[in-house]
């Protein structure tokens, strides 16, 4: 595994290769012209991480974004990936949590809502720290955090 340049031409190449279940999500988050509005938003995001196989094939693409707070730092952690994912994963998901570990240090609370068609990937965030929460109005949604020790949020103030 190696990292890769964060550029179009990477992104256009892992968004052409999608996780179905990854595909899915996008297309129910960002709807028509998915892959664009993607490229634009990772593109202007500061604390990503991009991972490609031995080749420089696009594996996944993850990171943090800060949202604001008075009063804690607060990440909203994401992640993409191909489908070569299963092929990488032993490799790719250590580095993953590696990564979240370095995001747990700098960041007080981590958070995100997972579509449906990701719901298997509860189980290794779930190894990672976070918690889950199931929204009583959607069931098509859940949300995954994690808190440092002692601290009481009400969640329902970052993810209205």
């Amino acid at each position: 595994m190696k990292l890769i340049e964060v550029n179009k031409s990477n992104l256009k190449l892992l968004l052409n290769n999608l996780r179905e279940e990854d595909k899915v999500e996008l297309k129910n988050a960002y709807q028509k012209n998915y892959k664009n509005k993607f490229i634009k938003i990772t593109l202007e995001t500061n604390e990503k991480y991009f991972v490609g196989d031995d080749n420089f094939f696009p594996l996944a693409i993850g990171g943090v974004e800060q949202t604001a707070n008075e009063y804690y730092k607060i990440g909203q952690v994401w992640l993409i990936s191909s489908n070569r994912f299963n092929k990488n994963n032993i490799k790719l998901i250590k580095f993953i949590k590696d990564k979240i570990e370095d995001f747990k240090e700098n960041y007080e609370i981590l958070f995100n809502t997972i579509y449906k068609s990701n719901y298997d990937s509860l189980k290794w965030l779930k190894k990672c720290g976070f918690n889950v929460l199931e929204f009583e109005d959607n069931k098509d949604y859940k949300l995954f955090y994690f808190t440092k020790g002692g601290i009481d949020f009400d969640l329902r103030y970052i993810t209205r």
